[in-house]
Formats: C-alpha cells, sequence, structure tokens
C-alpha cells in the first residue's frame, strides 16, 4: 500500500468517526442530594464549594458508583473496564489529596470528617489507532472520554459542603495511547487536579 493511499485512509477514518459526539453533559442523575447550588464555574463543570469548606481538613473517600446503564453505554466498554476507571479515579484523588503535606484521609466516617461521595454518568473508549497520529489526534476522532457527579458532605450531619458535575473528551493534543480507557484517565486525572485546587482556595493555600 503507498504512502498516499495510506493517508487517505487514515483521513477518511478520522472523517467517519469524528461524527461520532464528544461526551457532554449528561442528565442529572440524582445522586447529588442538592443540586440547586451549583454553577458553571468553568469549562465542562457544574461547581458548589460552600462557605464550610474551609473547615475540613480530613476527609473520607467512598467507592465510586455507576451512575449509568452500561448496556446503554459505549459498546467497546466492559464492565473490568469500568471497575478499573473507578478504582484509578480514586487512587488519583487520594494521591492529589494527600501529596505535598496535603489533606488527611481516612478509612471510614467519623465527627469532622468530611465524605466524598462520587459516581460515573458516562464513559467513552479511546478509539487507540486514531490516537497514534496527529493527523487524526486533531480531527477528533477516536477521542474517548468520561462525566461524572460528586460532592463533600459532612460525614455526620450530611451536609453539602460542596459539589460538582464534569464532564469531557480527551485532548486534541496529548496522546492517550492505545488503551481504550486513556483519554478516560486524562478526565480523570483534571479532576483530581480540580478537587485538591478547590480544596487549596477554601483553605487559603497556592497549589
Amino acid at each position: 500500500m503507498n504512502i498516499r493511499l495510506t493517508v487517505a485512509l487514515i483521513f477518511a477514518s478520522a472523517f467517519l468517526l469524528s461524527c461520532a459526539a464528544p461526551v457532554r453533559q449528561q442528565e442529572r442523575a440524582g445522586f447529588i442530594s442538592d443540586y440547586s447550588n451549583l454553577k458553571e464555574t468553568e469549562s465542562n463543570a457544574f461547581v458548589y464549594d460552600g462557605p464550610n469548606l474551609n473547615r475540613y481538613t480530613v476527609f473520607y473517600f467512598t467507592e465510586g458508583k455507576l451512575l449509568f446503564d452500561p448496556a446503554e453505554g459505549d459498546a467497546e466498554i466492559t464492565k473490568d473496564d469500568l471497575e478499573e476507571l473507578m478504582a484509578y479515579f480514586r487512587e488519583k484523588m487520594i494521591e492529589e489529596v494527600t501529596k505535598d503535606d496535603g489533606y488527611t484521609v481516612v478509612d471510614k466516617p467519623g465527627e469532622g470528617v468530611a465524605t466524598v461521595r462520587w459516581g460515573l454518568t458516562a464513559v467513552d473508549a479511546t478509539i487507540g489507532v486514531l490516537n497514534v497520529s496527529i493527523a487524526t489526534k486533531i480531527t477528533g476522532a477516536g477521542l474517548g472520554g468520561a462525566a461524572m457527579e460528586g460532592e463533600i458532605v459532612d460525614s455526620i450531619t450530611g451536609e453539602q459542603i460542596a459539589a460538582s458535575i464534569r464532564w469531557g473528551s480527551g485532548s486534541r493534543i496529548l496522546r492517550a495511547g492505545i488503551t481504550k480507557l486513556g483519554d478516560a484517565k486524562i478526565q480523570v486525572n483534571d479532576w483530581a487536579r480540580a478537587l485538591r485546587r478547590r480544596l487549596d482556595e477554601a483553605h487559603g493555600k497556592s497549589s
């Protein structure tokens, strides 16, 4: 196969696959205890940080919840993929929150502890073959992504302290590799860093 034909096939595939919509904001899953305070304060996100967030430095992270029916999601994503992504997301949040002498994470709720509740509302697979070339990446073809809902509540009273809804597809610049979860993990990494920034801002720290 000559190089011109190869390039033509790549761009034809990119055009067809780019017709698929990126991960967009999902319908509210009813997971968050109160949606009324959420504001669109940043790209692809609705966020609420309450006035009492700065009172908490100890956090308990629940296991993630799957807030959509996998049978109605991306057929390329398996149950094992979803379990892997949820475990990865929780691990990244804990890593970000605790690094650099940050905040304390405990293994159960308690007095003075804030519980971080979260779940995934969508996961789309990365099409690996289209993520190895910048020529196809810039078209948006092959991008995967994810969406989530989450909140921080007082682990005793249940008072909502903070909340967010986030969604997005992978980067047209960064390469997610050939794995199905590559772009979803890029989103998860960003969301974990955003959580740390929000906590630092509430506590008057620079992150």
